[in-house]
């Protein structure tokens, strides 16, 4: 009887291990399951803040593509210390001019520098316009004298500006300045080329067009 109890004890202590063995298995089961669980409920918000990324670049590249155009002018809109030359205001400046001082000699044509007046009051105001098709005492002499030689005077625009000094622009009336080139045929004499420069007051009449108003140092 005395031999048995020793034996029955070191049973008793390798049912303990094994039991104690079992429990550290079962936890470490619980934990394998556990964890991986919470990883992947913590991965759709990383995937939803990238998917984010993409959509937000079609937004972003118009409005740079906006504010590049908007510090961009045209060539006729030379900056100055009072702002841009309006587009419009600019196109009615250069047709005005271009009509005004090209002129046409030769047989068949222009019968008076009051020809050149006509077409361009198509691009000023009433008042302008009633002026310009006023024939008036232009030099009659130098007319005839252009009749001999067929003069023909064709001029081109070459740039348009806001006027250094002018008064500041608004959305009614904006000064300008036209540069421009002439060039005179002659017969039986060499072409000659001229560069001028004219200043004009354009004025917005109520449907939005831009008209000259007046011919500031004509």
């Amino acid at each position: 009887m005395t031999v048995s109890q020793p034996h029955a004890s070191s049973s008793w202590k390798v049912f303990a291990l094994f039991a104690a063995a079992v429990l550290l298995a079962v936890a470490g089961i619980l934990l394998l399951i556990t964890f991986p669980g919470r990883q992947g409920s913590a991965e759709p918000p990383i995937a939803t803040a990238t998917s984010q990324g993409p959509s937000t670049t079609p937004r972003t590249a118009p409005a740079a593509s906006k504010s590049a155009l908007r510090h961009t002018a045209p060539l006729d809109q030379a900056p100055s210390a009072s702002g841009f030359v309006p587009p419009e205001a600019a196109d009615t400046a250069r047709r005005f001019v271009v009509a005004w001082a090209s002129h046409d000699a030769s047989p068949g044509h222009d019968t008076s520098f009051s020809d050149a007046g006509r077409r361009a009051a198509v691009y000023a105001t009433d008042e302008l316009a009633t002026q310009l098709r006023d024939p008036g005492s232009r030099s009659a002499r130098l007319w005839q004298q252009w009749v001999a030689d067929k003069t023909r005077m064709s001029c081109t625009v070459d740039r348009v500006a806001i006027p250094d000094g002018a008064p500041a622009a608004t959305v009614t009336r904006v000064y300008v300045r036209v540069l421009y080139t002439c060039t005179n045929r002659s017969a039986g004499r060499p072409v000659t080329r001229s560069h001028e420069q004219l200043a004009l007051e354009m004025h917005r009449d109520p449907s939005g067009a831009w008209r000259v108003g007046a011919i500031v140092n004509a």
